[in-house]
Parts: structure tokens; sequence; C-alpha cells
């Protein structure tokens, strides 16, 4: 899905289901979709809680990361 198609989507909806983004899969398809992109997003909250509490220096850098590369001046290593 464009993000331009995802815009439209989320400003006429409001909230996006499985079913917005997947109307071709059946309903039982649609569930599996679900429950399997919650188990992702569980394990991604695990692992960023457990960077937040092990590890904060790593977050601090990926933020001024982002910053730069946000600024346009972030030059990877080569």
């Amino acid at each position: 899905m464009s993000q331009k198609a995802y815009q439209q989507l989320d400003e006429s909806h409001g909230d996006i289901t499985i079913g917005d983004l997947y109307p071709e899969l059946s309903s039982k398809q649609q569930a599996d979709a679900e429950y399997r992109l919650l188990g992702y997003l569980s394990i991604a909250k695990r692992i960023f809680g457990r960077v937040c509490r092990d590890h904060p220096e790593i977050l601090t850098e990926l933020e001024e990361r982002a910053t730069l590369r946000k600024n346009g001046s972030f030059k990877p290593i080569q």
C-alpha cells in the first residue's frame, strides 16, 4: 500500500482494520493475519522494553542518527 493510499485510508476511517488492509482475504485469513500481527507487535514491544531497561544509550544513539538522517547530514561509515 502506498503512503498516499495509507494516508487517505487513515483520514477517511480513523482506525485501520486488517479488513481494510487485506480486503481480498477471507474472514478466517484476516483473523489469522491479525493474530500474527499482534504476536509480532508483542515481541517488538518486549524487545523495546528490554532495550529501554538494559541499554538506554542505544536509544539515544538511534535518536541522534534519525535526527541526522532527517536533516540530511548523516554520512554512513564506508
